[in-house]
């Protein structure tokens, strides 16, 4: 095997290994910013890797809410079987050492949305919501009349979901403290 092909092997092998190790769905961009900022794989030879994936039936692709989520299939985890080997044991080390706050992170990340969008030129609507098992528990949307505050909703919402949940189903269910 010469080096770029065993290097196009390893990559997509790495991809199977954190795809089977996380045990959720992965959407492009968390594999994206976790494989770049743990500089396992480049950009460019990710996105590569992901397409032949999905062509050759290695991966299986679930769209929700207009966003590819990917998970292995049978063939890619008998691949990973078979080439388990190239890939150094000290990635997978490295990877198996972060795999636990990495699927925290996702899927705190995947539970909370918050986004907006440019209605007309004076009104933004923005969205947010709270998904458990990607079930809404909450989905509010909101007219505001500026970017600034459609952005500041969105980065709020992102900071305080679990505090304002439960106020607003208290709120709702009439059992607020007077």
């Amino acid at each position: 095997m010469d080096m770029e092909s065993r290097e196009k092997a390893e990559n997509k092998v790495l991809l199977l290994y954190f795809m089977n190790r996380v045990r959720i769905p992965v959407s492009n961009m968390q594999l994206t910013r976790i494989m770049l900022e743990n500089r396992f794989i480049n950009y460019f030879l990710l996105q590569q890797c992901i397409h032949e994936m999905q062509k050759d039936g290695l991966i299986l692709t679930e769209t929700r809410e207009n966003i590819d989520y990917y998970t292995p299939s049978p063939e890619g985890l008998k691949m990973l079987e078979m080439f388990i080997d190239l890939l150094p044991a000290g990635l997978m080390a490295r990877l198996d050492e972060n795999i636990d706050s990495i699927r925290s992170f996702m899927r705190l990340e995947t539970s909370v949305v918050a986004e907006y969008t440019l209605e007309n030129e004076d009104e933004y609507e923005v969205r947010c919501k709270i998904l458990e098992d990607f079930k809404p528990l909450i989905d509010i949307r909101l007219s505001v009349g500026s970017r600034e505050d459609a952005r500041s909703i969105c980065n709020n919402w992102k900071t305080h979901a679990k505090e304002i949940y439960p106020e607003v189903i208290a709120v709702l269910l009439g059992k607020t403290e007077e």
